[in-house]
C-alpha cells in the first residue's frame, strides 16, 4: 500500500500553491502512474502544522503504519513538506530505509547513493536555515503587529475569563462572573482551597477542561495577573525545545525563561476587575504571606525534609487547636507535612499522600538528639567543620576538573547517541529518547556540582581562615550546642551538618533517614496527635 503525505502550516502557504488539495492531486497522479489503484492509496493530510517539529498527528500515524508494514511507499511533493529540520529529516528517512519503505519526492529526485544523500542533506541544511529566517521574520512581524496595531496574536488557550476572536480578547461573560467571585471570596478571607471547593460546587470549569478541578496555581494566577485590569503583556517568555526529550503527554519538552522587561509589550484589553479591587487583592496577598511567616512559629528543618512515599519536599505550616477559654485565642501548632496531604487541586477525585503530619517540636527534638550524638564524636565533627572552612581545599580545583571531564564525556555521549540513531541505525527511537533523557539529567547534575564547587572555591578565596580560627569555630560551636542556642544559631548548625532528611510517615512508626554527617536510619515510635 502507498501513503501520500500532505502538509501546510498556514493559510498563506495554501494560497501560494501549497494547498493540501494541490499536494494531494500531484501525489495522486504520481501514485496512479506507478500502477497503484485508489483502494491501494492512503492519504495523510496535515493542516496547520509547522515543519519545525516532526511530532505531528498524521506524521505519527504514517510512521506507525510504515513500521507495521501497512505502507511500503511514501509520496511527498517536496522534502520541506516532510520537515524543515535536518536531524528530523535524517531520522525519518533512515527509519523508513530500515523498514524497506521507498520515499518519493515529486519536486526533488532522491537517489539512495552517497552523492544523492549528500545533495539531499545539503538541501535540508538550506531548508533549516530558511526556516530559522522565516521564524525571525515572523516573530518581528508579530511584534510589530502587537506594538503598532495592538493586536493579540493567536493563542492555544486564552486566559480564563476571555475568548479569543479576530486578534482580540473578548470577555467570556460566564467565566468573567467567576473571576469576580474569586476576587470577592479572596477579599472576604477565603483561602485558595476554599475558593477551589466553591468553584467546583458552583460548576465552574477550568479553561483547559482536563478536569473540573481548579488548581491553586490557576486561582493564584487569576488573582495576580494584570490582564484582569486590562493589561495584557506580550513577549514576556522565551521558549527553547529540549532535543530528544518529551513531556508525559508525548509533546516536545521545552524550557522557559523570562525576557528582560524592556522587551515586553503591553496591550490594552477589556478589564473584568477594577484597579481598586485588584490592588486590594495584592495587599491581601502580602498580608497572608506575612502572617504565614509568623516569627512565633519557626521551622528548624524547613526545606530539608523529603517524603519517601511520593518524593515531595515537605512544607511547614500550622494547625489551629481549640480556643483558650481564658484568652479566647486559638492555640496554633507548628507542623511539618507532605504537601500532597492537601493537594493544590481542589474538588473531588484528587489523590492524597497517606503520610501523617509531624509536630515540629517532636521532630526537632529527635533530630537534635542525633546531632548531639554526632557532636559527641569530636573527630567526626572536626571533619565536618573543616570541610566548610578549610584554609584552602586543594582538592576543589581537581574536583572541578574531574566534573568538567565528565561533562565533556556526557556531551560526547549525547552526540554519539544521536549518530547511533540517525546514521548507524543501531538503536530505536524509544531507546534514543530514554538515553537522551538520562544523559540530559546527568549533564544537569554535573553542571550543578560544578557551580557548587566553584561557589565554594570563591568563598574560600575571599574568606581564608587560619588553622587557629578553625579550631576556635569548632570549640565555640560545641560550646553553643551544650548551652542554650538561638533559633538562628541552630539553623546555621543544621545547614552545616544536614543535607536532607527522608521521612516515611505512612505508618504509626515514622522512619527517619538523615543524609549528611548523620547517615543513620531510626524508627521513631512516637506518633503525634494534632
Amino acid at each position: 500500500m502507498i501513503g501520500i503525505y500532505c502538509r501546510v502550516s498556514t493559510q498563506a502557504q495554501a494560497n501560494e500553491g501549497y494547498s493540501l488539495e494541490t499536494q494531494e492531486e500531484l501525489c495522486m497522479k504520481q501514485a496512479i502512474s506507478l500502477g497503484y489503484s485508489q483502494s491501494q492509496i492512503k492519504v495523510y493530510r496535515e493542516e496547520g502544522r509547522s515543519g519545525e517539529d516532526i511530532d505531528r498527528p498524521m506524521m505519527n500515524q504514517l510512521r506507525e503504519d510504515a513500521a507495521n508494514g501497512i505502507i511500503n511507499t511514501v509520496i511527498i511533493t517536496d522534502p520541506d513538506r516532510l520537515t524543515r529540520d535536518l536531524t528530523d529529516k535524517l531520522i525519518v528517512c533512515k527509519e523508513w530505509d530500515r523498514q524497506g519503505v521507498e520515499v518519493i519526492f515529486i519536486d526533488t529526485e532522491y537517489q539512495d547513493t552517497p552523492e544523492g544523500q549528500m545533495f539531499f542533506n545539503m538541501r535540508s541544511v538550506f531548508a533549516q536555515y530558511e526556516l530559522a529566517q522565516i521564524r525571525k521574520r515572523t516573530t518581528r512581524g508579530r511584534l510589530r503587529a502587537v506594538e503598532k496595531d495592538k493586536k493579540i496574536m493567536p493563542m492555544r488557550v486564552p486566559p480564563y475569563g476571555y475568548d479569543y476572536r479576530d486578534g482580540e480578547l473578548i470577555i467570556n461573560k460566564v467565566e468573567a462572573e467567576f473571576v469576580k467571585k474569586i476576587y470577592k471570596w479572596y477579599l472576604d478571607g477565603y483561602t485558595l482551597r476554599n475558593i477551589g471547593d466553591k468553584l467546583y460546587k458552583e460548576g465552574a470549569v477550568p479553561k483547559r477542561a482536563e478536569t473540573k478541578n481548579f488548581g491553586a496555581s490557576s486561582i493564584r494566577r487569576i488573582l495576580t495577573s494584570e490582564i484582569y485590569i486590562g493589561k495584557y503583556v506580550y513577549n514576556k517568555r522565551a521558549t527553547k525545545k529540549v532535543w530528544g526529550e518529551k513531556t508525559a503527554s508525548g509533546n516536545p519538552k521545552k524550557t522557559y525563561t523570562i525576557r528582560d522587561e524592556s522587551e515586553w509589550i503591553t496591550v490594552e484589553v477589556p478589564s473584568i476587575i477594577d484597579e481598586k479591587t485588584f490592588a486590594l487583592a495584592q495587599k491581601q496577598k502580602k498580608k497572608n504571606m506575612k502572617n504565614r511567616g509568623n516569627v512565633k512559629l519557626q521551622y528548624l528543618f524547613k526545606g530539608m525534609i523529603r517524603c519517601k512515599h511520593c518524593g515531595r519536599m515537605w512544607e511547614c505550616t500550622y494547625y489551629c487547636g481549640r480556643e483558650d477559654k481564658a484568652t479566647g485565642v486559638k492555640k496554633r501548632y507548628a507542623v511539618y507535612r507532605c504537601p500532597n496531604m492537601n493537594p493544590k487541586r481542589y474538588g473531588d477525585g484528587i489523590e492524597r499522600c497517606p503520610s501523617t503530619s509531624i509536630r515540629v517540636e517532636l521532630l526537632d527534638e529527635y533530630i537534635m538528639g542525633l546531632i548531639g550524638d554526632v557532636l559527641s564524636d569530636r573527630e567526626m565533627f572536626d571533619e565536618a567543620i573543616r570541610s566548610q572552612f578549610e584554609v584552602k581545599d586543594e582538592t576543589i580545583d581537581l574536583q572541578i576538573h574531574d566534573f568538567q571531564k565528565q561533562l565533556s564525556k556526557k556531551i560526547d555521549e549525547r552526540d554519539r547517541i544521536k549518530r547511533m540513531y540517525v546514521v548507524a541505525q543501531v538503536i530505536t527511537e524509544e531507546e534514543m529518547l530514554k538515553d537522551m533523557k538520562r544523559i540530559n539529567e546527568e549533564i544537569s547534575f554535573i553542571t550543578s556540582e560544578i557551580e557548587k564547587l566553584t561557589k565554594k572555591k570563591n568563598m574560600q578565596e575571599s574568606n581564608v581562615l587560619t588553622d587557629e580560627q578553625i579550631k576556635l569555630i569548632i570549640t565555640n560551636t560545641i560550646d553553643m550546642f551544650e548551652n542554650e542556642l538561638t533559633f538562628d544559631e541552630k539553623r546555621e548548625l543544621m545547614e552545616l551538618l544536614v543535607e536532607e532528611i527522608i521521612i516515611n510517615a505512612t505508618s504509626p512508626k515514622v522512619e527517619v533517614s538523615v543524609k549528611g554527617l548523620l547517615n543513620d536510619i531510626a524508627l521513631w515510635s512516637q506518633r503525634q496527635k494534632v
